[in-house]
């Protein structure tokens, strides 16, 4: 029998052959952190953080809202699609299906999670690759937005996305250079201080060059930097 995701590799039993298994799971880790992601492209007259797009936000002619990110960010989009898999799986094998309720990031994390317990179940369900395969595309719109021209799989290219703003006891600025990856919180490689993707445009706002009140800037202890 045939992989039913990549219809390349065989498989003894199931649906899914060990690498679609794991690719499978490793996109539905990220797709929380994906989904958190695409908020920075919710900003009317800018197409996503200068780390992407190489373009400084503008206060007048604003651009219209992307309607894929709006698609993804709702009720409908990537938590619709992880919620109704998830409901799918428990009904096939017989559990509880939990109510849609709490804020839309904790039901992403929810359904995603509990799609990742699934995984061997999934591996072996007539509906594993069908389920694959929307999970894959998922991601894709999200890489499509955030750095459109690249392949799904594809590493993601480091990206300049700034200078770190933490301060350390003695007053002085870290200064250090970050690079961007859209599926992961951002750390400076010298004092540790982290930026996850909902921090990157008030980290482009306090940039050096920039007036702001000292009392903006972060310490190194600080695990994030202040919003603006």
């Amino acid at each position: 029998m045939i992989c039913t995701l990549c219809a390349t590799h065989a498989v003894r039993h199931g649906a899914l052959c060990t690498d679609c298994t794991l690719t499978t799971l490793d996109r539905l880790q990220r797709l929380p952190r994906m989904w958190e992601s695409l908020e920075a492209w919710l900003a009317p007259g800018t197409s996503g953080p200068a780390a992407y797009s190489g373009r400084v936000r503008r206060a007048e002619a604003p651009m219209p809202l992307q309607q894929e990110v709006l698609d993804l960010r709702a009720a409908g989009g990537i938590v619709g699609v992880l919620e109704d898999w998830r409901d799918a799986v428990y009904d096939t094998r017989g559990l509880a299906i939990p109510p849609r309720t709490a804020a839309l990031a904790h039901r992403v994390r929810n359904a995603s999670a509990a799609l990742q317990q699934q995984i061997h179940f999934i591996a072996l369900w007539e509906q594993g690759g069908q389920l694959g395969r929307e999970v894959r595309d998922l991601c894709g719109r999200v890489r499509n937005v955030v750095q459109p021209g690249r392949a799904l799989d594809e590493p993601p290219e480091p990206t300049f996305l700034g200078y770190c703003i933490a301060v350390d006891p003695g007053g002085i600025i870290c200064g250090r250079k970050l690079w961007a990856d859209v599926t992961r919180t951002v750390q400076c490689d010298w004092c540790q201080c982290q930026y996850p993707p909902d921090t990157w445009l008030s980290l482009k706002h306090f940039q050096p060059g920039r007036t702001q009140p000292a009392s903006a800037l972060v310490t190194s202890a600080e695990p994030e930097p202040a919003a603006a």
